[in-house]
């Protein structure tokens, strides 16, 4: 076979692929997800500081810097509130992703309807999700668990979750794609680490951390990791939509 020939071979390869890597672009647009959970830190941290500082300016008098970091924490607040009603919430997330991917345009999956009896697991799961979550804060207070088991009691229900949500969303948009499973993998690891006595426990004001770090922390990590895998998928489509644009001028 000729060099000729073996070119076209590889560009009809490529070309077949273009459904492949137009799924895992589509899948793996986690800008959206990323800047989330970037607001997320800026949240906790605009209602964890101040509140902590606040807490210290008061113990010791200073009323102007406690209310100061009052003022800044009920901002939080407030923004929270606001992103978490879904009226408000989801016009902010599509006008965002609009905004990220407007040299990109839309991508839309076609994604059957749930049926009754999938929309009744995905309710039983998630009133068994937060009942897990009722159930350990509540068995953190009867028991008194040290602070460094936090997480990895949380891990019990956290990683199933996750896992869940990722099966549950497909074909829709996962917070990494195929990504998404590094995230309860990473969660589920840094508890056996905690369990194990590895040093990774915060104390003091930076507690809160002990279940940042998994949560957002990860998330965040994983997403990146999605949206530098859309760039590849994204430049191999181009590649291989190249590939067919020629062919099909050769051809007129």
């Amino acid at each position: 076979m000729g060099t000729g020939q073996n070119k076209m071979v590889r560009d009809a390869e490529k070309v077949k692929d273009i459904p492949k890597w137009t799924k895992r672009y589509a899948e793996n647009r986690t800008l959206t997800f990323v800047v989330s959970m970037v607001v997320f830190l800026v949240l906790f941290a605009g209602i964890g500081l101040p509140s902590y500082f606040g807490g210290k300016a008061y113990r010791d008098g200073n009323m102007v810097l406690f209310w100061v970091c009052m003022l800044f924490a009920g901002c939080a607040c407030l923004g929270t509130v606001i992103l978490s009603v879904p009226r408000w919430g989801d016009k902010i997330t599509k006008l965002i992703t609009r905004r990220l991917y407007r040299k990109e345009g839309e991508v839309v999956f076609a994604v059957a309807e749930k049926t009754k009896k999938q929309q009744r697991v995905g309710m039983v799961v998630a009133v068994m999700f937060v009942g897990c979550l009722l159930l350990s804060v509540v068995s953190g207070f009867v028991f008194n668990w040290p602070i460094k088991y936090m997480q990895p009691i949380s891990a019990i229900y956290v990683v199933p979750f996750i896992i869940f949500i990722g099966i549950w969303q497909r074909p829709v948009v996962n917070p990494a794609g195929f990504l998404s499973w590094l995230w309860p993998v990473l969660y589920g690891v840094h508890a056996i680490l905690i369990v194990a006595g590895v040093p990774i426990v915060f104390d003091g004001p930076w507690t809160g951390l002990n279940m940042l770090i998994p949560v957002a922390g990860y998330g965040l990590l994983c997403g990146l990791a999605g949206h530098f895998y859309s760039r590849y998928a994204l430049r191999k489509l181009k590649n291989a939509a190249k590939i067919n644009e020629v062919d099909s001028i050769d051809g007129v």
